[in-house]
């Protein structure tokens, strides 16, 4: 099969290797759409610690069952949505009900979606993979783990009050982007750099600003998207008191952070940074899934093939796009 291959950080080759063979309860899926993340970006770009290279990458995906390991919860020729993981439900992290914590969450993970197969593990496939609507489509379908983590993100914000919140997203990447779609009931302003994604956050009902022109001390929650270390420490300075800001864009591993200890103390600002996801997270956002597709749908910004792939990161990184639909 054809496969895209992450050679090192700045190369992707596009190369022949063999089709998995799925074991008892593992799915083989024949890829029918690979979006991509801006965890591949950041391996793209510098490496990452979850994505060896060289190796497969990619792992946002929809597809149809090719084959079906012994005992697996599908059937040969389903369209199905999943995750690229599940927790073992077992650890002591998933039964303080820390699902995204667990402590072999990563060990077992789907690596390869930018391919014509993807192996699905039997844990994952026997916990965070769906069947796919027929009325959903498959590159919308493959939206499934980003929104996953946004609903982790959104497990956070009960503690901000209730009713309408000033909500203040910091990043108009995809995540960014699908936090604006997500609380759209509430008053959001989405602040950004790149024209074309506030155009998209406008479309979702936000407001759209700089991070300079806007006013400190006035958000009930900020949300930091963008994975910058400036940023993580101008968050708090927008929070109101008793405000939350919640840091959920990654850092480079190393990287330190200092906060006005004042502010945060004598003003209460809760600060939380959450990770990944649990099952729960995934059921919520198939729900929004089900919900909303097209708002979702809007961060998906081109469709190309496997053999565009170092084009389509090269892109990216210059951000001419959000999310870009692969087709093996």
């Amino acid at each position: 099969m054809r496969a895209l291959i992450l050679e090192r950080p700045g190369c992707i080759a596009l190369r022949e290797i063999p089709i998995p063979v799925p074991g008892p309860g593992e799915l083989l899926i024949r890829v029918r759409a690979a979006t991509t993340c801006g965890t591949d970006l950041k391996a793209f770009v510098r490496g990452h610690p979850q994505i060896p290279m060289p190796g497969v990458f990619g792992h946002e995906y929809s597809g149809v069952v090719a084959v079906a390991g012994s005992g697996a919860r599908f059937r040969e020729g389903d369209a199905v949505m999943g995750v690229h993981s599940a927790p073992c439900q077992a650890c002591s992290w998933c039964r303080r009900g820390q699902e995204n914590l667990c402590e072999s969450i990563m060990a077992t993970k789907v690596l390869g979606s930018f391919a014509e197969y993807l192996l699905i593990p039997e844990r994952i496939a026997r916990l965070n993979v769906f069947l796919k609507p027929e009325d959903l489509s498959f590159e919308r379908a493959s939206l499934l783990e980003p929104l996953s983590c946004v609903a982790e993100g959104v497990n956070h914000l009960g503690v901000a009050g209730e009713g309408r919140q000033r909500v203040l997203v910091i990043g108009a990447g995809a995540i960014g982007l699908m936090f604006a779609a997500v609380l759209r009931t509430h008053e959001v302003t989405v602040a950004g750099r790149n024209p074309s994604r506030l155009a998209v956050a406008q479309q979702l009902g936000a407001r759209t600003s700089s991070l300079q022109a806007l006013e400190a001390d006035c958000f009930d929650v900020v949300i930091e998207c963008t994975g910058s270390v400036d940023v993580w420490e101008r968050a708090p300075a927008h929070a109101r008191r008793g405000g939350l800001v919640v840091l959920f864009g990654g850092c480079p591993s190393g990287t330190r952070a200092s906060f006005d200890t004042a502010r945060l103390h004598y003003d209460q600002i809760a600060l939380v940074s959450p990770f990944h996801f649990g099952t729960a997270s995934v059921r919520r956002a198939r729900e929004w899934l089900f919900e909303a597709q097209d708002a979702f749908g809007l961060v998906l910004t081109s469709e190309r093939p496997l053999d565009d792939g170092p084009e389509v990161f090269e892109g990216l990184r210059a951000g001419r796009d959000i999310k870009v639909v692969l087709r093996p």
